[in-house]
């Protein structure tokens, strides 16, 4: 089944809808979710996604994906949340930004719960999850390790903060 995205305007509102592989390769903006998973400790859950993956693979991320047509945010959130790692969780906004990175422009919205699992994860995109503190996701990203450009965006918004 093709996905299909809304196109959106620098303000976030819908100018039309493509379908995926259109909307990467015309570098329209289009919008995703994010969530970052917490638990009692305060660090973030990352995941390892799989080398099967056809962007990223092998990349850290956290939970996140495209907006589908007529799909709001925090729903998009929680369906990647149910998907990707199996959890059901009230989910609070952080905040909302803009990722330009070569040909992929998106208006990202950052949410945040608190889980302890236990996580359900669909081997198909993620190969495990691990908790991680932001001291330690800090120097992953000064030594330059591999996250998907969403989640390094998202991680260095929040971590201004």
């Amino acid at each position: 089944m093709t996905e299909i995205f809304d196109i959106v305007n620098e303000k976030d509102e819908v100018i039309g809808q493509k379908p995926r592989r259109e909307v990467h390769s015309s570098n329209e903006i289009h919008r995703a979710a994010h969530v970052f998973v917490f638990n009692s400790r305060g660090e973030i859950l990352l995941e390892k996604r799989s080398l099967k993956k056809d962007k990223y693979p092998g990349y850290w991320g956290d939970v996140a994906g495209h907006i589908d047509s007529g799909e709001g945010y925090e729903e998009a959130a929680k369906r990647e949340m149910k998907e990707e790692i199996g959890i059901e969780a009230e989910l609070e906004f952080l905040m909302k930004f803009r990722k330009r990175f070569e040909n992929d422009q998106e208006i990202i919205m950052l949410f945040k719960c608190v889980h302890e699992g236990p996580f359900k994860i669909d081997k198909k995109e993620v190969q495990f999850v691990k908790f991680l503190s932001l001291d330690k996701i800090k120097e992953m990203l000064e030594r330059g390790e591999d996250f998907t450009p969403g989640t390094k965006i998202a991680l260095e918004e929040f971590l201004k903060g």
